[in-house]
């Protein structure tokens, strides 16, 4: 999960995601990538991220397992101890050791708990160069070499968001070696701009390569959500994605 702009859902809808493919019977892994760790918190992670935890020399893993439905999530704390988060990714980079013991706590994780799909929620304007991002990928495809891997963007219903969301996605996608863009949510709708909302949606998708497309309404229920993860309801539009990417049809849809 990507986006040109914090504070447009992509925690939310990444969580959402995780519970819809968890809820039908799959094992899924959700990465907390986000400076704010807003994931994390609501899976009832405390600790230090990995990457602070490891510059501070602390043995521990922030990492929350829990059943949901007929299957299981899994939430990893990567970042989320907020202002630290870039001078810990330049002190992982400059200290050959410290990577190494960083690159060696994300394996013994992934093999302690296996899964079938993988989400991961990526702090604003994030690109596929990021030393840390390479790490991790490093680390995973090892593990894991026949994963696909997507991405999803996500904005709000505003015009000015969507062309700098269309420019991010191309900057985005020409620094990334590595798997392919496929869907973009528009979140939040106000009532009464269902109209504007999908305008900006086929505006995004004909100026990029995304094939799928998700309309989301304004929700009272899951905004500023702040109960256990596994209390969230699961948006319809989610469900229907997750239904979806399950079947393995990722063709040209736009669900409403």
């Amino acid at each position: 999960m990507q986006s040109a702009k914090g504070g447009v859902g992509k925690s939310t809808i990444s969580m959402n995601l995780t519970l819809a493919l968890a809820s039908s019977g799959l094992r899924v892994l959700l990465v907390d990538r986000d400076n704010v760790g807003y994931s994390s918190k609501l899976a009832g992670i405390e600790e230090p991220g990995v990457l602070s935890s490891v510059i501070d020399g602390l043995n521990i893993k922030p990492v929350s397992h829990f059943k949901f439905g007929k299957g299981t999530v899994t939430v990893v704390k990567i970042s989320g101890d907020g202002t630290r988060h870039e001078t810990d990714i330049q002190k992982l980079v400059n200290d050959a050791s410290l990577k190494e013991r960083f690159k060696a706590v994300i394996e013994d994780i992934l093999k302690s708990f296996p899964h079938d799909f993988s989400i991961v929620d990526n702090p604003s304007l994030i690109f596929h160069d990021n030393p840390l991002v390479q790490t991790e990928v490093e680390v995973y495809l090892k593990l894991y070499p026949d994963r696909k891997v997507v991405r999803f963007y996500v904005l709000t219903a505003h015009m000015r968001l969507a062309e700098e969301t269309v420019a991010y996605i191309r900057r985005a996608e020409d620094r990334s070696k590595l798997g392919s863009p496929l869907g973009m949510f528009v979140n939040m709708i106000p009532p009464g701009q269902e109209a504007e909302a999908e305008r900006i949606l086929n505006h995004v998708m004909e100026r990029t390569n995304l094939k799928l497309g998700v309309l989301i309404p304004f929700s009272e229920e899951i905004f500023q959500f702040s109960e256990e993860m596994s209390s969230m309801p699961i948006l319809p539009q989610i469900k229907k994605m997750s239904e979806l990417i399950i079947s393995g049809d990722l063709g040209n849809h736009v669900i409403k």
